[in-house]
């Protein structure tokens, strides 16, 4: 497949089952807790759900573009942030707008809702806001040292991390105490934690990738990525962490003490810049996209090359799969949204 050298994968196969056209660029995709339906924002501030039974529903709108969006965990609301400084949460079975709250910021970065829980975070500027299902105010933080870029639920919610200039911030849920921060001195623009929460890794603006030991604040540095790291995805494990920043998958063994004096493995198959990065939850199989379009589907624990291929008509923008990892969106920058069935 596509020429490569390496240790082939079994065949994965992948197969369209739906498609539609939003004519604009797809900024984020959120699979509902049931897998049912698909929330769509694009980046002239619209947000949709799709429900496989026709076109999109259009919800509503954020003035100026909208920038990201979340499902609780219990699939009864849908929330959005925009440009506008404004999460919106809509009612998914009415479509209807149940609240509009201020983020504290001209825009907002990111929402996300608690795991298993329903407290809805919301980074905006240098705040971050939660506030509980009523939309009262739960906890605000202005602390942060730029404006922050990225926030992340740890994987039991009893804490959120936040990323600015000068390293991360850890807000623990129900503390008065101030925020724990992890000082670096770069400036830092995504973030993931492990799935143990042992570890948080994230994507630098000096095109860099540094790893955090959460309990020790122990941390490390990986370089030689040619561009901006904004791809970072982690095996359900914990134990494996995949980074883009270049036209090659770069898979890092964070097993035992962690991946300081590890060699990489190396995924090559990429044409050009990789866009987006999403391993399977609770599966084995890795996506990766391109600025070219192409779609990749991995193995990387057993194999070095694809399983499967697919070619879109633009930069993919967003790939998000549905919780039980059978089926996988894929949001491309001219607007177009497609959902792929992914079997052996």
């Amino acid at each position: 497949m596509f020429g490569l050298k390496g240790k082939a994968a079994a065949t994965v196969d992948v197969r369209e089952t739906w498609r539609a056209l939003l004519d604009d660029f797809i900024i984020d995709l959120a699979w509902s807790p049931s897998g049912d339906r698909l929330a769509i924002a694009t980046v002239d501030g619209r947000v949709s759900l799709a429900s496989f039974r026709g076109p999109p529903r259009l919800l509503g709108s954020h003035a100026g573009g909208a920038s990201s969006i979340a499902w609780r965990p219990d699939g009864q609301a849908l929330a959005s942030g925009g440009l506008d400084g404004w999460v919106r949460v809509w009612d998914p079975v009415t479509g209807a707008e149940s609240q509009q709250l201020a983020a504290g910021g001209d825009w907002v970065a990111k929402v996300a809702y608690r795991p298993r829980g329903g407290e809805l975070a919301a980074a905006a500027g240098k705040t971050l806001r939660i506030w509980n299902i009523a939309g009262e105010t739960l906890y605000e933080s202005a602390c942060h040292a730029s404006t922050v870029s990225d926030l992340a639920w740890n994987p039991d919610g009893s804490a959120v991390a936040t990323t600015a200039y000068l390293g991360i911030v850890l807000h623990v849920r129900g503390h008065a105490d101030p925020p724990r921060k992890l000082a670096w001195k770069g400036s830092s623009l995504t973030l993931a934690w492990s799935p143990t929460a042992r570890f948080i890794a994230t994507g630098e603006q000096d095109s860099t990738v540094h790893f955090w030991h959460v309990k020790t604040g122990k941390d490390a540095q990986m370089w030689g990525f040619p561009r901006k790291v904004l791809e970072l995805s982690w095996h359900h494990a914990g134990n494996h962490l995949a980074t883009g920043g270049s036209d090659t998958v770069v898979l890092w063994d964070c097993g035992g003490k962690g991946p300081e004096g590890r060699s990489p493995t190396m995924l090559e198959g990429h044409p050009t810049r990789i866009t987006q990065l999403a391993f399977q939850p609770q599966g084995e199989l890795l996506a990766s996209a391109d600025a070219d379009g192409t779609l990749l589907l991995w193995n990387p624990l057993r194999a070095t090359r694809p399983a499967a291929g697919r070619m879109f008509l633009t930069e993919i923008t967003r790939v998000a799969w549905t919780p039980d990892g059978k089926r996988l969106a894929i949001g491309e920058r001219a607007g177009s949204v497609a959902v792929v069935d992914v079997g052996a």
